[in-house]
């Protein structure tokens, strides 16, 4: 019986659709690899670097604070009304009060452009102990109140005034940036207490470092101590 014709295909190479589909795969392997390196630790890759969205809490309210909202803002005479730091720029911030978070974290001001009293520290003219206040470092598109808070140096003043009008001036005598895990370890209970043992207190607090979205906080903060000038 006679056989039929055996047809064989060759396969013909296409080297640029090789390159195509080597490209696509080593960009979702980069991919990959850069968004659980943002996601764990924060990191971004060069190309992304200035994307603020991806630097920073996208939760903070970053709504202007208008002269005449600060004019009529009132506390309890005793409560630290305004702060300022003429060095940084920083004017006659409002002061909130603010407690603990479900998470046993330090609660901070709902607005970048405000500050906060932790109810559980001394309040400011007390003569001992330490007030402790912290703002943010930013949003996703605007500076905070603390954005500048690493530049004081030892010796420039802050200020704050009470609600009874009393005005209180202290200086700064450490200023340093504490990675997280310093911070829960030693950090905190150091902040709670004056720089000197001698003099009233006020310490400053903000966020420093890389915006870590598994965290859903920065790795780092700037921990500011200052005593009363007498």
């Amino acid at each position: 019986m006679a056989h039929g014709l055996e047809i064989k295909y060759k396969r013909e190479f296409h080297p640029i659709r090789w390159v195509i589909w080597m490209s696509v795969l080593v960009a979702i392997c980069l991919g990959s690899w850069f968004g659980y390196r943002y996601f764990t630790e924060g990191e971004l890759p060069p190309l992304l670097d200035n994307v603020g969205a991806l630097k920073a809490d996208p939760s903070v309210d970053e709504s202007p604070v208008t002269n005449e909202q600060i004019d009529r803002y009132t506390v309890a005479p005793d409560l630290a009304r305004y702060l300022s730091i003429p060095s940084i720029g920083v004017a006659q911030t409002r002061v909130y009060s603010v407690g603990i978070d479900k998470n046993n974290q330090l609660e901070t001001p709902k607005n970048i452009h405000d500050a906060a009293w932790y109810t559980k520290s001394m309040k400011p003219g007390q003569g001992y102990g330490a007030a402790l206040i912290n703002a943010h470092n930013g949003g996703v598109t605007k500076d905070g109140v603390f954005a500048k808070l690493k530049e004081l140096k030892k010796g420039d003043s802050i200020e704050l005034e009470r609600g009874d009008g009393k005005m209180l001036t202290y200086k700064v005598v450490e200023n340093q940036s504490m990675s997280l895990e310093e911070v829960n370890r030693t950090g905190m209970k150091m902040m709670m207490q004056s720089a000197q043992n001698d003099k009233e207190g006020l310490n400053l607090i903000t966020c420093d470092g890389k915006w870590v979205p598994a965290l859903k906080q920065y790795d780092r903060r700037i921990m500011l101590r200052a005593v009363l000038d007498t």
